[in-house]
């Protein structure tokens, strides 16, 4: 119990915890923190180990490690590396740094696992093969340009405690169809978020969601979003989406 105690309070203070690292591009840390993707408590992290158990809550989960596909430094995936078509982020990793996956052509599929709570913005803009993202939960934003350019990309479950889509974060994805807003984001800027989505049909979302008012731009294919109930998830009513006459813009209208 005293060990446990004293990992919490390192924890805490931010001090560091566990053995010299060397990340992928030799450059050598210590790790001040890896945190369990299941109660957020601190894990004491041994040079080499490849798994961890979690001291407060005892679950084992697979950590980050050194490795020629990723330069990983303080917790933060700095830069993909590889080429492969399917990509899983080890366990560990609380942030994707800015460009991190940026016009990787060869990637088809990503899951960021739990305890991934920041993107830093064009995580994955241009990888124009992206079909398949799964999100974690404990990611709260989606800052401007993540996804902006990924064409292959068709749908995606937002993580349900998501708050903010930043501007331009679905720009040009030209084959995504739908997708649901999460209850907990309030506004949206449809024409900023999902500009020359051409053939987005569907956007659902909760009672509480705000749609900032102006033109619609490049969602050719979109005229209607669905308003669902906040504690069943059904369709309780619809926003219409009109195509301005004279004009080759759209705005929201509430029905």
């Amino acid at each position: 119990m005293d060990n446990e105690n004293d990992i919490l309070r390192k924890f805490q203070k931010d001090e560091p915890i566990g053995e010299n690292v060397l990340t992928s591009d030799n450059k050598v840390f210590r790790l001040k923190k890896i945190s369990c993707p299941s109660c957020g408590g601190a894990v004491e992290v041994n040079k080499g180990e490849e798994s961890a158990t979690c001291p407060f809550c005892h679950n084992q989960f697979s950590i980050a490690k050194e490795s020629p596909d990723f330069t990983i430094d303080r917790e933060i995936l700095v830069k993909y590396n590889g080429n492969k078509s399917e990509v899983q982020v080890p366990f560990g990793v609380r942030a994707i740094g800015t460009a991190a996956f940026q016009n990787q052509s060869t990637l088809r599929k990503i899951v960021l696992p739990e305890g991934v709570t920041e993107l830093q913005g064009n995580n994955f803009h241009g990888c124009s093969n992206l079909e398949t993202v799964i999100l974690p939960n404990s990611l709260e934003n989606i800052p401007q340009m993540t996804f902006a350019g990924c064409a292959s990309l068709k749908s995606i479950d937002l993580p349900k405690n998501l708050k903010t889509i930043g501007a331009g974060a679905f720009g040009d994805c030209k084959n995504l169809t739908s997708i649901e807003i999460p209850p907990m984001v309030e506004s949206v800027d449809i024409n900023g978020v999902f500009f020359g989505c051409e053939s987005l049909e569907t956007i659902s979302s909760y009672e509480n969601t705000r749609f900032k008012r102006g033109y619609i731009q490049g969602c050719d294919s979109l005229s209607s979003i669905n308003v669902l109930d906040s504690k069943t998830g059904k369709v309780i009513s619809k926003k219409r989406v009109l195509l301005e006459e004279f004009t080759s813009y759209k705005t929201i209208e509430d029905v």
